[in-house]
């Protein structure tokens, strides 16, 4: 069979596919990407678009001192050293050159960016930067390059192509893969090197559980594309799957179809992931009935970590009429009548004449859910929480019609991957190279670039400066 004369090929057109192929092909390279989605932009159409840099351009505009070094400082700090430190050093130090990268490439940022999130903890200092159109806004800028390259045929697109496998020489080279297109036809396509940029594998609820024993069940937020196959592949040819054990969930999911294992973050999210955008005015209880947690708790990854060892990785918000009317919204996007008709459902949502029927409707333990709700309204009149110490103290759960949103700790991202080394090479367990096979983006899973927290950012900026790198080394 001909061999097609490609210098790369590149499975997946997310964020790291693409800034590779781009980048590749400003360098005179011949590029093929496959994509089994029917567009490209990958996770670009779903993410919020954080990216953090430290010593942008940007940074400097806004008076606001920042340098790799301290980034790098911040984000081991986070994680408390449970990342490899090279690969945070190589994050940190590309980061700001792809900030300015963006910018020269026309992204608009927006106004207030970069600035402090406080989604997970924290950095020291502003260095979240993003977009005036989320995620879309980075496939603004690079959709177009991307295209540019096309037109000159420097990059060959293949949508609606499925990855099956990867073609190896006898002198055990990755050659080219093998792809499967839209009318189920099986494919060679060769090339010198092999670029996996696949994603993780939260959609893929076997595949998780595999990886992820502990966790009973998955509700995932993320892509469905997201099925976790450029791993599997990999590892047929010994590739190290690697970082399982850093998982970490995020709180607030809403799964509106018992059962589906989804929650949409764009379609319905509660705000109890941090005590700083939004103090609570609800109290939070397992499936005992029973209170946890502080609810104004300000460290982000203690509130994860703890719901994270619930059973189910799950939570009920309870609250009153008063706080319903009073206190800042709960539910992200949603309108007053939307939550009230939603609670008619009885899927995700209740509402109830008192709390004894409240609890005959969400299925909690009458007897705990009452004890637990009369304990706290003694709190609030004493300003004393003697149980976890809360602080914010000025609502009883009182005035009907009492009301309970299930909560779920979710997953948007994954943080096992492939492991690879400083050039990012695909690694076998000896630590010696697959020649020929390389990888960027989540197919390296969070807790490579993350270590055992969530850095804010540190995901899809390495995989827009990992695959900057590949593309021109």
């Amino acid at each position: 069979m001909k061999k097609i004369p490609f210098d790369l090929i590149i499975v997946g057109a997310g964020a790291a596919g693409m800034t590779a192929a781009i980048t590749a092909a400003e360098h005179g390279r011949r590029v093929l990407v496959i994509e089994k989605d029917s567009r490209i932009g990958g996770t670009l159409h779903l993410t919020a678009g954080h990216m953090s840099a430290g010593g942008s351009k940007l940074q400097a505009e806004k008076g606001i001192l920042d340098t790799p070094q301290a980034h790098f400082d911040d984000v081991m700090r986070i994680n408390q050293g449970s990342a490899d430190d090279w690969m945070i050093r190589l994050a940190t130090e590309e980061a700001p050159k792809t900030m300015d990268w963006l910018a020269e490439k026309g992204f608009e940022f927006a106004d207030d960016s970069p600035k402090m999130i406080y989604g997970h903890v924290p950095y020291s200092t502003p260095r979240t930067h993003f977009g005036k159109d989320i995620g879309r806004s980075i496939l603004k800028v690079l959709q177009p390059l991307f295209e540019a390259q096309a037109k000159k045929e420097n990059i060959v697109l293949r949508l609606n192509t499925k990855f099956v496998d990867l073609l190896i020489n006898d002198n055990q080279k990755v050659v080219g893969v093998t792809a499967l297109t839209g009318e189920n036809t099986r494919r060679p396509h060769f090339a010198e090197k092999v670029i996996l940029t696949t994603g993780g594998y939260a959609s893929n609820p076997k595949l998780f559980a595999k990886r992820h024993p502990s966790v009973s069940r998955l509700i995932s937020t993320a892509s469905p594309n997201s099925q976790g196959e450029g791993i599997v592949i990999a590892e047929r040819y010994g590739a190290v799957f690697h970082n399982a054990e850093k998982a970490l969930s995020t709180n607030g999911g809403i799964e509106l179809d018992p059962k589906s294992g989804r929650s949409d973050f764009w379609g319905v999210w509660a705000r109890v992931s941090n005590a700083v955008d939004r103090p609570p005015h609800e109290v939070y209880v397992n499936d005992n009935g029973q209170r946890f947690i502080n609810e104004d708790e300000p460290n982000p990854d203690t509130r994860e970590r703890t719901v994270e060892q619930l059973p189910n990785r799950r939570f009920w918000v309870i609250f009153d009429e008063k706080a319903r009317k009073t206190a800042p919204p709960l539910l992200l996007w949603w309108t007053e009548e939307r939550f009230l008709e939603e609670t008619k459902r009885e899927k995700a949502m209740w509402q109830a004449d008192s709390l004894t029927e409240l609890a005959d409707k969400t299925g909690l333990p009458k007897a705990n859910l009452l004890a637990t709700i009369e304990r706290f309204n003694g709190f609030v009149d004493q300003q004393n929480d003697v149980d976890f110490g809360r602080k914010l103290l000025n609502n009883k759960v009182l005035q009907p019609p009492f009301y309970a949103v299930l909560t779920y700790a979710i997953n948007l991202i994954t943080f096992g991957g492939l492991k690879v080394n400083e050039q990012l090479q695909v690694v076998r367990k000896d630590g010696r190279p697959i020649e020929g096979l390389y990888a960027a983006g989540e197919i390296l899973g969070a807790g490579a670039t993350s270590g055992n927290a969530f850095c804010g950012g540190m995901l899809l900026t390495p995989a827009l400066s990992f695959g900057r790198i590949l593309g021109r080394s």
